[in-house]
């Protein structure tokens, strides 16, 4: 019988490019190998759904042959990674659930914690 895996909650806090392209590295790597991953944007970290963003990381990324922020979105929703926008950041950033990736979900805390009460949280 295969071991049930607890879930991983990750929780990104800002738009700084290196804590989000870890954070992205942590949930595809988990969900990769089995583990139920679901990810949480707050506030400013929000700007990761703007698929038209140039990152100043993603320079200094592509010449070493690592993935840019946006592919590395597309590729946890292409792995099924549940994600949620913080309906609150989206104001703050000026955005709208209309400009949400296919499969983010505008939503808040509350709505975030309550879904992941079993799951392993990680700040990032």
């Amino acid at each position: 019988m295969g071991k049930t895996r607890q879930g991983l909650a990750i929780i990104f806090s800002d738009s700084n490019h290196g804590r989000m392209h870890a954070g992205l590295s942590l949930a595809c790597a988990s969900a990769a190998l089995g583990r139920p991953v679901r990810m949480f944007f707050h506030s400013e970290s929000v700007v990761a759904f703007d698929l038209h963003r140039k990152w100043k990381g993603d320079e200094t990324f592509s010449t070493a042959g690592v993935p840019s922020l946006c592919d590395m979105i597309t590729t946890a929703l292409d792995l099924g990674i549940a994600t949620m926008a913080c309906t609150t950041g989206l104001h703050l950033c000026g955005l709208t659930a209309n400009q949400l990736p296919e499969g983010v979900e505008a939503a808040g805390m509350v709505a975030f914690l309550a879904d992941v009460e079993e799951y392993e949280l990680v700040f990032v």
